[in-house]
């Protein structure tokens, strides 16, 4: 199969340089029909030089033999003035010299006339991947010579003063705008989904971010009808046809949540989906183009899920075009007073209250708190500080934390609850004992508040009630 994926998702324009207008019709209609539909053609090769000028030029189908001015002549111009496009020569032109001398002076590929469909669009993939390494080559260039973001207000809702975080928003910059998909990874609660989201905006993608949680899709038909979505009749239920994910996020972003949570099954039709970019409703068998744009995120270990088998290494090295890591809140302290401050007023905003102010000392042991629960943690940290709070300032107790000397805080939720670990086993415990008696100590220090347990735990609210499930099914 021809593999079509850079046209599918080229940003800039194709443009075709002939003295033949049927025959750069002829071509255009070829590139139409492998899905490119960014297409100039331009018949004059006098104009060239003042179009690419212009700008959003991504490649050049130059004809090498033409009145007014050559090929030959025009390559020379072009790569000495636009270095950086790819320029394909067409000529019916066959000798060896002729073909040696065009790559000599910059040439990228060179086609025989009458075109090859395969060759052409094997060239054009190639120019066009180029084309796009090359803007990232520029991109990250001007990062490490530490050029400014261009477009700072595309992160205006992530608040953050840590040269990490800028890192990871300039990196999201430079590669947002080309089409691989993205893998973004870091703990629970850091933002995966606020990151997802920033890249949507900086792609300039015309189509809308569409969110879904893997986690919540264990079933194999399940995943496959919420995807592709599915037509009438095509299983007993199904009374109305139904457009899935995939085609709400025709021309935009379908960020899939906490990809490591997908099952095998699934995993395979994913893997098909981002190999062949396309897909079939369930009880259709009309052939359907993919043309989101795919990002995917998690807090699990891959490196530790490929060995064991549980994530395929196809399927992560096809998701990993690019990799963006999230840093922990606890590696990056200075962004702890600005959150506070962001959340406190709008906790207080949300509940009509006058903002109370963070004591030094407060704000001090806050910032030496291991978050285990990231930036989520702390927001949930925020609205039940203000909630409670019945002063202008706001103290340990409405934060539920107790400072422990000059450099250590902790979460204080065991008030007057005894613990119980010290109850004797009749023989060593394995792991499953001891993680099971703590998640029973947790549960009864809080008073049975799940929430308030995982937290204690270390852990996220879903997670513990994932430890649960067995229980509750007995």
């Amino acid at each position: 199969m021809q593999e079509a994926f850079q046209l599918d998702s080229i940003n800039g324009t194709i443009l075709i340089v002939d003295d033949d207008i049927g025959f750069m019709e002829s071509v255009r209609r070829t590139l139409i029909t492998n899905n490119c539909t960014n297409v100039m053609m331009l018949g004059d090769s006098r104009k060239i030089i003042s179009e690419l000028d212009r700008g959003g030029i991504s490649v050049i189908l130059l004809d090498w033999i033409m009145p007014h001015v050559s090929g030959a002549e025009l390559l020379q111009e072009i790569t000495s003035s636009h270095p950086a496009i790819p320029v394909i020569i067409m000529t019916a032109v066959t000798d060896t010299e002729t073909i040696v001398n065009c790559i000599r002076q910059g040439a990228f590929d060179y086609i025989t006339k009458p075109l090859d469909e395969n060759r052409l669009l094997s060239c054009l993939n190639k120019a066009v991947q180029v084309s796009a390494y090359e803007e990232q080559v520029q991109r990250l260039t001007a990062y490490l010579q530490g050029a400014p973001m261009a477009r700072p207000e595309l992160f205006a809702d992530i608040i953050t003063n840590s040269p990490q975080m800028h890192g990871v928003l300039k990196t999201i910059e430079t590669v947002a705008p080309t089409r691989p998909p993205i893998l973004i990874t870091g703990e629970t609660g850091v933002g995966k989904e606020l990151i997802a989201h920033a890249i949507h905006r900086a792609s300039n993608l015309p189509g809308k971010l569409v969110s879904v949680n893997v986690a919540g899709l264990d079933d194999d038909e399940i995943f496959s009808d919420t995807l592709y979505g599915h037509v009438k009749g095509a299983f007993t239920g199904a009374s109305e046809a139904r457009e899935g994910l995939i085609s709400q996020a025709a021309g935009g972003t379908l960020f899939f949540d906490e990809i490591g949570d997908l099952g095998q099954k699934s995993q395979v039709k994913l893997l098909r989906l981002l190999q062949e970019q396309e897909y079939y409703r369930m009880g259709s068998d009309r052939i359907r183009k993919c043309t989101a744009r795919i990002i995917a995120a998690s807090n699990r270990n891959f490196d530790e899920m490929r060995r064991n088998g549980d994530f395929r290494n196809d399927l992560y090295y096809r998701l990993c075009g690019y990799h963006i890591h999230i840093p922990a809140l606890r590696e990056r302290p200075e962004d702890i007073p600005l959150l506070l401050g962001h959340f406190v007023e709008e906790t207080a905003r949300e509940l009509g209250k006058t903002p109370p102010i963070i004591p030094q000392n407060v704000l001090q042991a806050l910032q030496e708190y291991k978050f285990t629960g990231n930036v989520r943690e702390l927001i949930n940290m925020v609205k039940n500080a203000v909630t409670l709070s019945t002063s202008q300032f706001l103290s340990f107790d409405d934060f539920l934390i107790t400072a422990i000397g000059p450099s250590h805080c902790m979460l204080r939720v065991i008030k007057d609850k005894p613990f119980r670990l010290q109850a004797a086993f009749k023989a060593f415990p394995n792991l499953e004992d001891v993680e099971r008696l703590m998640v029973e100590e947790a549960l009864h220090a809080s008073n049975g508040n799940r929430r308030m347990a995982a937290r204690i735990l270390g852990i996220s609210r879903t997670t513990l009630l994932k430890k649960l499930a067995p229980e509750m099914e007995d």
